[in-house]
């Protein structure tokens, strides 16, 4: 059943994920679920191609990203074998375009801590990107999934102050920051940067995000920008990184 799905959507082609993550959930989700014990052996990787439809290159892809997730281990000539029947859940984002960044608002809502205008000083400027001295709303919160009990990143967002009307739309609509101002002024906007990075946790958040202070996380800076140019929005988000995956697909044109 599963690999005849996973047959037709190399056929479909397109907008289909990785093949490799087609078989990645498969699997996780037998160990998870209990299906596959502890200390059991997966199949070969002949049979596992044979299952799935597709070839050796993806079947050892799918398990070196099982391993990296703890969920199995492999050995030269013993194969691979089940070692943990639980995971902490992860969170993958994809985001290949501006529109896609509807699906994500859409998917993890925003619940505000704390917010109010604040005046750009030297370091604030250096952070943004911004002159000094430019008034921005700032606002603080977490971002949730349903199903999971611990949020899945924090979130600090500043808005240009021109545009700080749509304060009153975040925590309580669904949607994007981005989209409201273009809805709100009438604007476009035509560019949007992202920066990943890695960095500690800082303690102040760490209990709430149900990780340890100091340890990894992955921090994701986006700056809006309308067509022309002018700075409007930049968001930070910071996952733990053990609880966080980033998909890209790269299409060549032509």
């Amino acid at each position: 059943m599963v690999g005849h799905s996973v047959r037709k959507e190399r056929e479909a082609g397109g907008d289909s994920p990785p093949l490799y993550r087609t078989v990645i959930d498969a699997l996780r989700q037998e160990i998870l679920s209990g299906a596959r014990a502890i200390g059991e052996k997966l199949p070969t990787e002949d049979a596992l191609c044979r299952r799935f439809g597709v070839s050796r290159h993806t079947i050892r892809e799918a398990l070196r990203q099982l391993r990296e997730e703890g969920l199995v281990a492999s050995r030269q000539g013993a194969g691979t074998t089940v070692v943990r029947r639980a995971a902490p859940p992860l969170y993958t984002s994809s985001i290949a375009s501006v529109e896609e960044l509807l699906q994500y608002a859409t998917e993890a809502r925003y619940e505000v801590d704390k917010s109010g205008l604040v005046t750009a000083d030297a370091a604030l400027a250096a952070r943004l990107g911004c002159s000094v001295g430019q008034r921005w709303l700032r606002v603080e919160g977490f971002r949730t999934v349903a199903g999971q009990e611990a949020p899945i990143c924090w979130t600090e967002v500043f808005v240009l102050s021109d545009y700080a009307g749509i304060g009153l739309m975040i925590g309580r609509r669904s949607g994007t920051i981005y989209s409201w101002i273009e809805e709100m002024y009438g604007v476009r906007i035509g560019e949007v940067q992202q920066v990943l990075r890695a960095e500690p946790m800082p303690e102040a958040i760490a209990a709430e995000l149900a990780c340890a202070p100091g340890s990894m996380a992955i921090g994701i800076r986006r700056a809006y920008r309308l067509a022309n140019g002018e700075l409007v929005e930049v968001a930070f988000n910071l996952h733990p990184a053990d609880r966080f995956t980033y998909a890209l697909t790269l299409q060549r044109q032509g």
